[in-house]
């Protein structure tokens, strides 16, 4: 007995055209997508921090530390990588190549 195998059809490709204006919230976007990007008219202008080298840290913590971690990180919008880093920075702060 043969084993079949069924393949889904790959939805087609939009119109760039139509994601430019959803994004510019052009007139092909709708009325809503228009009134959310109305407000986001000025572009904000940030510099790009320099690229640095990283290398990954992989160690285990207690499940209860991560929840408080997670939980404290989340209620103030921080993300915990940059907090992570910041604490390891100041740690290590004295100590220079």
């Amino acid at each position: 007995m043969a084993k079949e195998v069924s393949f889904a059809k790959p939805r087609p490709r939009p119109d760039p055209a139509a994601l430019d204006d959803f994004v510019t919230g052009g007139d092909r976007a709708g009325g809503a997508a228009q009134a959310v990007h109305a407000s986001m008219s000025q572009p904000v202008v940030t510099e790009a921090a320099p690229k640095v080298p990283m290398k990954r840290l992989t160690f285990d913590i207690p499940a209860d530390l991560h929840m408080r971690m997670k939980l404290d990180c989340v209620s103030n919008g921080k993300d915990m990588a940059e907090e992570l880093r910041a604490m390891i920075e100041a740690r290590w702060s004295a100590i220079r190549k």
